[in-house]
């Protein structure tokens, strides 16, 4: 295996990785706002909510 075949499957490793903790932030997100926030989960997704979430962060 080359170099540039071992760098880009670390890069594709890297990026899957990162998608799926993208992906389970906001799985995760949804389920504590709509199980434990009595909410609807899809709206977490809306900007107003994040908003309002870092304000308590900040």
């Amino acid at each position: 295996m080359s170099s540039s075949e071992h760098i880009l499957r670390n890069l594709i490793r890297i990026v899957a990785i990162l998608l799926a903790g993208v992906m389970l932030f906001i799985i995760g997100s949804m389920i504590g706002y709509g199980v434990m926030g009595g909410g609807n989960p899809f709206k977490v997704l809306l900007p107003d909510v994040w908003r309002h979430i870092l304000d308590f962060v900040h």
